[in-house]
């Protein structure tokens, strides 16, 4: 009975998988390829035409389309075998609110917007937003001005030479250009030196600005509520943002104590003015949920450790005009959403063979991106289902399904690296390692990579809020196109074959984070 034992227990031992510690990508290659290769692009195109169907309505948070595109991926999660890391409450063994973090938006809805110009205490200019009025001459864009006493006007020009100019607590009025990508850094310049807020010259006339007031009179912006801090709330690096009209910025220039130019151009400087703007809002509560599972670590130490793949699960919703009103998002974000799926998979059937990763990695679907990073700051800074200090890298993944026309390079086979070696040497090696060992062999351009780029891509997507708790991130990104937030991001366009690629690419170098002995570390320039 003894020997009969013994060899019934080495038999099962045989035929059980290996349990040996895990090898890294780059000292086995070919054990990470054969689960690359079940990133297909059939099975990508599979899930995607179903996610950016007309159905989910463009994904918009806290809207059915984007709760509904929640459960898909949870129900994928369920039958793939990854296992849950929500919080929400399961009702059932085979429910799925396991993979749910509900959170709670409060949606701001304007009624009412004031604003009076005065010059050493008289009255100049006012305007009134409010419903039925048709002359406003000042529109809320992006943000809220919160404190209504006055502040002074400082005129900005097109806003590219802010040097010299005091901005701090003051509104700055500037005429951006053409050039999307210098407004944009002018409009971080403001924020960093504490602009109270930009006003933009958008339009010839008041008139030019009814569209713009009718919106920031409807539906209203959505926020996380705040906290009972002293901590300013994030805002994605922008001063809040109004619109005016080019009419009106030439009566305050007429009104203004600056100088003309030669070329009859307004002076940059103080105007003499003082501008005080007043808003009424309605609150309403929205909720929305991220999307999170996980595969544990094998290693008994490692495994409290984590490799975090994200990407974000909403779009900009169903506002369109015309015949199609549906943004349908299938390169923003439905791409970086369905290849994390596949990369899940992958890491599933590398456990279930024997090859578990040593540390764990956590694969979460953020809401709220196209709304302010909402979700991925609600994870980072409010409810992190595992701590900062243990999340090791920050794998983000966000529009990598078309082809940027301006890239200025011939080849398709790219993908853009943003992040890595300004923070972490380690990672920015070693996914390019990955790309060569494994076959890849994809272009990795470092075009978008610098915190300094006009389009400032580098704080445009969720490693942001990993970055700002120094957590080493790469941002894979094939750059935006003629449908960016347009109703022509259609799951018909994508480049599956590509993706399917740089789906690879992110698998292996998440397979090399999650194996190593040791982490990346914090390097470069690092992120603040």
């Amino acid at each position: 009975m003894r020997l009969l034992s013994v060899a019934a227990a080495t038999l099962l031992a045989l035929a059980a998988p290996s349990q040996a510690q895990t090898p890294t990508a780059l000292s086995d290659p070919d054990l990470v390829g054969r689960y690359q290769a079940t990133i297909t692009p059939a099975e990508l195109a599979g899930h995607l035409y179903v996610y950016a169907d007309d159905y989910l309505r463009g994904r918009e948070t806290g809207q059915p389309g984007q709760r509904f595109a929640a459960r898909y991926l949870a129900g994928a999660y369920a039958t793939m075998g990854v296992p849950a890391r929500g919080t929400g409450t399961a009702a059932g063994p085979y429910a799925l609110d396991g993979y749910l973090q509900p959170f709670a938006l409060e949606q701001k809805t304007l009624r009412r917007l004031a604003a009076r110009v005065e010059q050493s205490g008289t009255p100049v200019v006012s305007s009134v937003l409010e419903a039925g009025a048709t002359d406003a001459q000042l529109v809320p864009a992006y943000g809220e001005v919160s404190d209504a006493t006055p502040a002074r006007l400082v005129h900005a020009g097109d806003g590219t030479d802010l040097s010299g100019l005091d901005l701090d607590d003051a509104y700055v009025v500037m005429t951006p250009g053409a050039n999307q990508g210098a407004t944009r850094a002018a409009l971080s310049a403001v924020q960093a030196a504490g602009g109270r807020a930009a006003i933009l010259a958008t339009a010839p006339d008041a008139a030019g600005l009814a569209g713009q007031a009718q919106s920031a009179l409807g539906a209203g912006r959505l926020a996380l509520p705040a906290l009972d801090t002293d901590d300013d709330a994030e805002t994605g690096g922008l001063p809040p943002i109004l619109f005016t009209s080019r009419e009106m910025l030439d009566r305050l220039v007429a009104a203004a104590d600056i100088d003309i130019e030669a070329d009859g151009a307004p002076a940059l400087g103080d105007t003499g003015l003082t501008l005080a703007v007043e808003a009424e809002y309605e609150t309403a509560e929205v909720m929305s949920e991220n999307v999170v599972a996980f595969i544990e670590g094998s290693d008994p130490v490692l495994k409290d450790e984590f490799v975090v793949v994200s990407a974000h699960l909403d779009h900009v919703g169903d506002h369109g005009t015309g015949e199609d009103a549906i943004y349908n998002g299938a390169d923003d974000d439905g791409s970086g959403t369905v290849t994390i799926l596949e990369i899940a998979e992958a890491f599933q059937r590398a456990k279930e063979d024997g090859h578990g990763p040593r540390r764990s990695v956590l694969f979460l679907h953020v809401s709220g991106e196209e709304k302010g990073l909402l979700g991925s700051e609600y994870y980072a800074d409010r409810q992190p289902l595992v701590p900062m200090e243990n999340t090791v890298a920050n794998l983000n993944i966000d529009m990598i399904g078309r082809y940027d026309p301006e890239r200025g390079f011939e080849t398709t086979d790219y993908v853009y690296i943003i992040g890595g070696d300004l923070i972490s040497r380690d990672i920015s090696d070693w996914n390019a390692a990955v790309n060569e060992t494994t076959g890849q062999g994809l272009l990795l351009s470092d075009r978008f990579n610098s915190p300094d780029d006009p389009n400032q891509f580098f704080r445009r997507s969720d490693h942001w809020n990993f970055g700002k708790h120094d957590v080493p991130f790469i941002f894979y990104f094939t750059g935006t196109h003629e449908d960016y937030h347009g109703v022509g991001d259609s799951a018909d366009k994508i480049d599956y074959d590509r993706m399917a690629r740089i789906g690879r690419l992110i698998f292996g170098t998440a397979w090399e984070l999650a194996n190593r002995d040791e982490r990346p570390a914090v390097s470069g320039l690092g992120f603040n």
